[in-house]
């Protein structure tokens, strides 16, 4: 449980941190609309979940190409074995590693899913969503090859599981509350 205390906690700093600026920026009390909460409420948990998938060493660009290089010529830290890494954590189970790698990195992208659908017309159709969540997964996984974290195809799977269960979340709400549907643009 320590290590997603610890996710929790620095999701928690990122968001106060960015609400703010981003309360700066946006002023959403001057045009009080259920959207612009709703916005809000996106763009601060993706900023949230982008820093944290962007934490990593960095260094110069050439450092960080060298590095990409040298970890995809030896295989370091890179699994493109489908359900490999997810079998493992079923295999070795501790509830700590199980929170954090499976349920973590499907919740964790359930908003970006939900969002997109909930807020851009242009992305309401269940394809275009599909595709959204499989770019930006895909771009964060190779992203990682340059930071040293690990690059993993389970967290693709996972991360897009996430994303299109958002989406599907997003269809059972607005069925309940058709209303939900008016707040894209």
């Amino acid at each position: 449980m320590k290590t997603m205390v610890c996710y929790l906690l620095k999701f928690t700093v990122i968001f106060v941190t960015a609400l703010p600026v981003y309360l700066l920026i946006r002023r959403p009390w001057r045009r009080f609309e259920k959207r612009e909460w709703f916005l809000a409420a996106f763009w601060l948990f993706m900023t949230g979940l982008l820093l944290l998938a962007f934490e990593g060493n960095y260094g110069t660009p050439q450092e960080m190409l060298q590095s990409a290089v040298m970890r995809i010529s030896t295989g370091e830290n890179i699994n493109l074995l489908p359900f490999h890494t997810i079998r493992s954590f079923f295999v070795d189970f501790t509830w700590d590693a199980f929170l954090v790698n499976i349920v973590g990195n499907i919740v964790m992208f359930l908003p970006w899913g939900f969002g997109v659908m909930l807020l851009w017309k242009k992305n309401q159709s269940p394809g275009r969503g599909i595709a959204l969540s499989f770019l930006l997964t895909a771009f964060i996984e190779m992203s990682q090859l340059f930071i040293g974290r690990s690059v993993d195809v389970d967290d693709l799977i996972l991360n897009f599981a996430g994303g299109c269960a958002g989406e599907l979340l997003y269809f059972a709400v607005r069925k309940r509350f058709p209303w939900i549907g008016e707040l894209a643009r």
